[in-house]
């Protein structure tokens, strides 16, 4: 097992554990001052709460949310294309919608402000994930120019290159250990990886499905992995950049 699925498993493994060992306390044990904000209630509240259904509500969404995102882990762990990723998404829809559905069941003079409130939340970490989601699927523009290579956008790099060791067209990618700091998710790699060794530390622009991958190498152990949306735009890009090299090497 490679470090990238044990950090998964660690990760998700701790969510599933707390995602069920709330339920678990609230539903079985019956402590309900785990739900938030119950224990500070006054006493009448909590009792008020509790014939209106509140409580049963919060114990049935937790356990349909925790299904929803243990299938979620299953999908990664067989390796099915998206269904992971549409499966967070699904957990977090159900997650959210369902936090502003149980609201129905407060107390009566505090129910519209509950759900304005949740709403809003719901809604500011939906905004959230969309604009991280269009700035990762956002094609970061490459540009060779004399003297230099550009990767535009974010994590975005400007490189001499004479600075430049190795250039070669990749037909698989390496295995990814981890992301140490970027987006991942359908098939998009942007930002800094840790990639199987040799390689190391460095950053991706990649499409997953789309090969080759042109791996750039700095003579000072740095690297840029990328691809184009088709393997004819990478091919091409490959060779401006081997051209612009054995140019300047010819000129020196």
């Amino acid at each position: 097992m490679d470090a990238g699925m044990i950090a998964f498993f660690v990760a998700m493994g701790f969510a599933l554990i707390v995602h069920g060992g709330l339920w678990y306390l609230i539903v079985k044990k019956k402590r309900y001052e785990l739900i938030s904000g119950f224990a500070l209630r006054p006493k009448e509240e909590q009792e008020l709460l509790m014939e209106n259904g509140y409580v049963e509500a919060t114990g049935k969404l937790l356990f349909y949310s925790w299904w929803l995102l243990f299938i979620a882990v299953l999908a990664y762990i067989f390796r099915l294309p998206y269904v992971f990723e549409i499966g967070l998404a699904v957990f977090l829809v159900f997650l959210l919608g369902g936090t502003i559905y149980i609201q129905r069941y407060e107390v009566k003079r505090k129910r519209k402000k509950y759900i304005w409130l949740t709403s809003g939340i719901a809604v500011a970490v939906i905004a959230l994930i969309v604009v991280l989601g269009y700035y990762g699927f956002r094609e970061n523009e490459v540009v060779v120019q004399p003297g230099k290579l550009i990767v535009m956008g974010e994590y975005g790099e400007e490189w001499s290159t004479r600075d430049i060791e190795e250039v070669q067209l990749l037909k698989e990618l390496p295995e990814v250990v981890f992301k140490a700091n970027g987006f991942a998710a359908y098939g998009r790699l942007k930002g800094e990886f840790v990639l199987e060794k040799p390689y190391g530390r460095g950053k991706l622009f990649i499409v997953k499905s789309s090969s080759p991958y042109l791996y750039v190498k700095r003579r000072d152990g740095a690297y840029i992995m990328l691809n184009r949306r088709t393997p004819e735009e990478t091919k091409e890009l490959f060779q401006a950049l081997q051209q612009q090299i054995d140019d300047e090497r010819s000129s020196q």
